[in-house]
């Protein structure tokens, strides 16, 4: 890996998270003999955890390593060091499909650069976040059986997106500004008062995450008073990207463009 060029803009966002070209080196051990390594980029980072893309399925609860040259004020330790070897618990992944490609959407949270002896001893060993340590890393605890996910899991996370009526006209379509209330790769549920039926498409779109697709409706809820309603959504034409919701805290304000040769 070369050196790091990183040039900062400022970025009032709500969410402190950096779109990266960044790359990094990931090793996913199998066995204590045996393992296999990706030279990806990072779609996202922050100070206590990364987005990537594999091409081989990792599953949820497993620890993974990866080496790259980490912005210094990304860093809780080694910030003299050409490179940032740390330790990663994969809290998600999703299959995608890149350039006609079948590829694995990962998250992980950062939990330091030394190895548990449970990890020594069998790499399979599931685990779980505990707390929180003084450095701003994840702090990790063995899991007594493998991590079962849902297809789709469901973050409660508040965005601001846009739901648009899909109308033959322009008069008739309707455009409203909204906040979602939970959200998945798969659809989501938002506060939305937009008339709309049953089975009715609608337009979403999220500049924070650039994400725009057509949606279902599959529900629509008013709450008794008659003051609030929830739409519930799925998602038609694209996925959530879900990893750029992940570990999204970093330190400060800054969007980083790093272009590194790995």
């Amino acid at each position: 890996m070369s050196s790091t060029n990183v040039t900062k803009t400022q970025d009032d966002r709500r969410s402190h998270r950096l779109s990266t070209d960044l790359k990094t080196i990931v090793q996913v051990k199998e066995s204590v003999s045996e393992a296999w390594k990706e030279v990806t980029a990072v779609s996202t980072v922050s100070k206590n955890g990364a987005g990537f893309t594999l091409t081989k399925k990792v599953e949820v609860g497993r620890l993974v390593s990866l080496v790259l040259p980490m912005p210094v004020e990304f860093r809780a330790y080694d910030e003299d060091a050409e490179l940032y070897p740390v330790l990663g618990l994969v809290q998600h992944v999703t299959e995608t499909n890149q350039n006609g490609n079948k590829v694995f959407q990962v998250g992980v949270g950062f939990v330091g650069k030394e190895m548990p002896e449970s990890f020594k001893a069998d790499p399979k060993q599931n685990y779980r976040f505990s707390g929180v340590a003084a450095n701003g890393l994840w702090t990790i605890t063995e899991a007594n059986s493998q991590f079962k996910p849902r297809k789709n899991p469901r973050f409660w996370r508040s965005i601001e997106l846009t739901v648009s009526q899909m109308k033959r006209t322009r008069e008739d379509a309707a455009k409203v500004r909204a906040r979602s209330k939970d959200i998945s790769a798969s659809g989501l549920s938002v506060g939305c008062d937009l008339e709309v039926e049953l089975g009715e498409k609608v337009k979403i779109a999220c500049v924070e995450y650039d994400f725009y697709s057509i949606a279902e409706v599959r529900n629509r809820k008013v709450s008794k008073d008659g003051k609030d309603t929830t739409l519930h959504l799925q998602f038609v034409d694209e996925e959530f990207p879900m990893h750029k919701l992940l570990f999204e805290n970093g330190v400060g304000s800054t969007e980083t463009n790093a272009r590194i040769s790995v």
